[in-house]
């Protein structure tokens, strides 16, 4: 059996169902890749040893200026700068289609059998037709929502915010004016930095050989019942040499460690005598400063009174 209206205008029924389900399945799928094709346009695309591809990020490079005080309680002003890979920063987001609505009436137009089968021939007409017209009508409404991103990409996201670490560039004293300190004010400043760093540095080696220094005098009572000082006070009274080859090693280790404490303990008195001669030269320079701009203004007032 077959019946059959005009092929140029019929479309096969099972054709104009799978029609749209097939177009929203498909613009899934860009909307899906465009996630992927933005990932590949936020670095330069090369490939590694293996052959597969890999998006080299691209970054911004940003600096800040911040305040701070230091060692000292000077202000100091510090040029700080960030790295910030732009993926990290770009709204990261997608599309899809949430919810398509497909309804239509149809006319038949014509038939036909094909084995067990019939293939049936419809046409959409125009919505502008009359509700009793024997035409079919046509809507198509597509509803789309944001996506979150996927799990992988936004812990990649979070890696790449706590690696951007703030680095320090550079430092700049400023005086109680705010001024950049420069020349030989700038020199001093830079001098008294060191001591105090060479100060700090020294500091800490001395609590740790004087820790070594209790670890092995603690070692030696366990061994003997005594420290070192009275241990020693023992075997000059005793005319006697250390018990056992134990006893000597902690013996010896404790009198080089003391050396390197006396050591120590030197070059810190060397660094506090100098840190008491700059502070009296930069004292004497203030007073000297201090002198000259009294000097200035009795002089500019005596130019005034003339003027008068």
């Amino acid at each position: 059996m077959e019946k059959r209206g005009n092929k140029h205008n019929a479309v096969e029924l099972r054709d104009l169902v799978y029609a749209p389900l097939h177009a929203v399945s498909e613009a899934n799928m860009r909307l899906s890749s465009n996630i992927v094709d933005f990932l590949a346009s936020t670095g330069d695309l090369s490939t590694d040893n293996a052959g597969n591809p890999t998006v080299h990020l691209h970054t911004m490079q940003m600096q800040y200026q911040q305040l701070r005080n230091d060692a000292e309680e000077n202000t100091v002003a510090e040029r700080i700068g960030l790295e910030i890979p732009l993926l990290s920063i770009y709204p990261l987001s997608s599309l899809k289609v949430s919810k398509t609505k497909v309804a239509f009436d149809v006319e038949v137009k014509g038939m036909k059998s094909v084995g067990d089968a019939v293939k049936i021939y419809t046409q959409v007409c125009s919505k502008k037709q009359r509700d009793n017209a024997n035409h079919g009508r046509f809507s198509f409404e597509v509803e789309l929502e944001s996506v979150p991103v996927s799990e992988g990409l936004a812990r990649f996201v979070d890696t790449l915010n706590a690696q951007s670490t703030p680095k320090r560039l550079h430092t700049k004293p400023l005086d109680e004016s705010g001024n950049v300190l420069t020349g030989k004010e700038l020199a001093d400043y830079n001098q008294r930095m060191e001591l105090i760093e060479r100060e700090k540095e020294l500091n800490e080696k001395l609590n740790e050989i004087r820790e070594m220094i209790r670890g092995k005098n603690n070692a030696l009572i366990s061994k003997t019942g005594m420290s070192y000082d009275e241990y020693i006070e023992h075997l000059k009274f005793s005319e006697t040499e250390a018990e056992d080859e134990e006893v000597a090693e902690l013996c010896g280790a404790i009198v080089e460690y003391r050396e390197i404490e006396n050591d120590l303990e030197a070059q810190l008195d060397e660094i506090k005598k100098e840190k008491i001669a700059q502070q009296f030269r930069d004292e004497q320079a203030d007073g000297d400063k201090q002198s000259s701009q009294q000097a200035q203004n009795q002089t500019s007032n005596g130019r005034k009174r003339n003027g008068a």
